[in-house]
């Protein structure tokens, strides 16, 4: 798991370079304007989905894991707090869904929390469980997005 912020003005520095050439290309966007739902940047090797949600209580909601494409949530407006945890830090009674790359869990131990606010983003790689879309206080409605890449763009 990385995080940072689209704001840095050292942004991308330490970063892979196939992970910094596509947050930089992300920057391109007009982020707040995007329509939502889908929109791709290289097919299905990259590509991004645009939501708006309403956060809810941590205790309510499920982690999610995924084996072939890492996640890079950037929150747009509002305020989200994310959970997660390490690999082989949760358990599941869900079959893992490869047409969706998803697998429902419960972190079990050490878990994490990350506060995110409008420009910060957070990378997490395959078999990294992670709660999206948590509340921080209270239920605020967001919006983001969730750019998925192929995890062999980085070999």
């Amino acid at each position: 798991m990385i995080y940072g912020s689209l704001y840095n003005p050292r942004f991308g520095r330490g970063l892979s370079p196939a992970l910094a050439n596509i947050l930089n290309t992300v920057r391109q966007y007009d982020l707040p304007s995007l329509p939502l739902g889908r929109h791709e940047i290289d097919g299905d090797r990259v590509f991004m989905n645009v939501m708006e949600l309403m956060t809810e209580p941590a205790e309510s909601k499920r982690a999610e894991l995924h084996q072939e494409y890492l996640d890079i949530q950037i929150l747009i407006g509002g305020e989200e707090r994310i959970d997660f945890g390490l690999p082989d830090s949760w358990e599941s009674n869900d079959l893992y869904d490869e047409s969706k790359d998803l697998q429902w869990l419960d972190i079990k131990r050490s878990p994490q929390t990350l506060n995110l606010m409008p420009g910060m983003y957070v990378i997490f790689f395959p078999l990294e469980p992670h709660k999206p879309g948590c509340q921080i206080t209270e239920p605020k409605n967001i919006k983001k997005v969730v750019v998925k890449v192929h995890y062999e763009l980085l070999l």
